[in-house]
């Protein structure tokens, strides 16, 4: 192989690796918020429900709003997109 054809077949793998990794790193960082409808919101029934329905790492159930009575409320899951 010539000295071009290398030196190009190596920026291009380069700019290939950058691209996806700048990709990576910019959706891997996102937290995607998802509400869900409850009757009498409690905080370990949500959590368990948003558990079953996102099975992901970080995912995390909270009742809002907060100070509101637990049927006024709904049950908002937080995680990783």
């Amino acid at each position: 192989m010539t000295k071009n054809t290398s030196l190009t077949i190596f920026m291009v793998v380069l700019v290939i690796g950058m691209l996806y990794t700048s990709i990576f790193i910019k959706y891997s960082d996102r937290t995607c918020h998802v509400y869900i409808k409850a009757e009498n919101c409690e905080i370990d029934q949500c959590n368990w429900e948003c558990g079953t329905k996102y099975k992901r790492v970080g995912v995390q159930g909270l009742c809002v709003p907060p100070g509101f009575d637990p049927i006024d409320q709904a049950c908002l899951c937080s995680f990783n997109c």
